[in-house]
């Protein structure tokens, strides 16, 4: 029995358990919003990137398996107002104008997530090399930023002979903002890297909901669906704490 005993306890202080730190930040190259459908378009406004900046702990529970806790500030991308087009013209000068009327591109909110993740890693022949998937979920924050906002602008399109483009001059003439209210809820995220000497990169699809709740100016308001989903590519730095 004592060289049992022995015997196992010199097996299980052989295996190598960690702790991870991870610090990671990404952009998104794909957003979609669902919902709202009677003012926005669905997808990001122009000259518009999300971003993310976070923080996640995980302990191996097993050689490859490790589960823990993240946080993270994800700045959202604008969503695309719908607009139609009241008519066009060009000037004397061979300017082009465009006269629109519907709701602006908004940055609606940001999210603050609180999530538990897990991540589970690949053996390779390089021990430094760790591919690995991972999942996310949990609480989103989220942080109201504009209200919806209609307005009646002109844009004008001024040929530039230097630069053989169009510089874009907006007026606009007349504006209504509603107050806007945004919601808390789900977020979750899913995808796959690769861990390299502690740099980490991955691709995760993700997802954040919420709803808007929108003052119609008679004393009702109306609620909408205004879920973000979105790809994201993550880059970032695991600190490794072995005992």
């Amino acid at each position: 029995m004592k060289k049992v005993l022995t015997s196992i306890f010199l097996a299980a202080s052989l295996v190598s358990f960690s702790d991870e730190l991870v610090i990671r930040g990404g952009f998104d190259f794909v957003s979609d919003y669902s919902g709202m459908s009677d003012f926005i378009t669905g997808d990001s406004g122009d000259d518009s990137l999300g971003y993310e900046l976070g923080v996640e702990y995980l302990k191996n529970v097993s050689p490859n398996f490790l589960i823990g806790a993240g946080v993270g500030y994800q700045g959202h991308s604008k969503a695309e107002g719908k607009r139609v087009t009241v008519g066009s013209w060009y000037d004397s000068y061979g300017d082009y104008y465009e006269h629109t009327y519907g709701y602006e591109d908004q940055v609606y909110y940001n999210s603050v997530p609180i999530y538990l993740t897990a991540k589970y890693e690949f053996d390779t022949p390089n021990k430094d090399i760790k591919p690995y998937v991972k999942a996310n979920i949990g609480y989103s924050f989220n942080i109201h930023e504009n209200d919806l906002t209609l307005s009646d602008t002109v844009t004008q399109y001024v040929y530039d002979w230097y630069d053989d483009d169009y510089d874009e001059y907006t007026h606009t003439y007349a504006s209504k903002s509603y107050d806007t209210d945004i919601t808390n809820g789900l977020y979750y995220g899913i995808g796959g890297g690769v861990q390299i000497s502690g740099f980490t990169v991955d691709l995760m699809y993700q997802a954040n909901y919420a709803k808007a709740k929108i003052d119609n100016g008679n004393g009702t308001r109306q609620e909408h669906d205004l879920n973000l989903y979105r790809l994201t590519l993550g880059f970032g730095y695991a600190f490794d704490f072995s005992y």
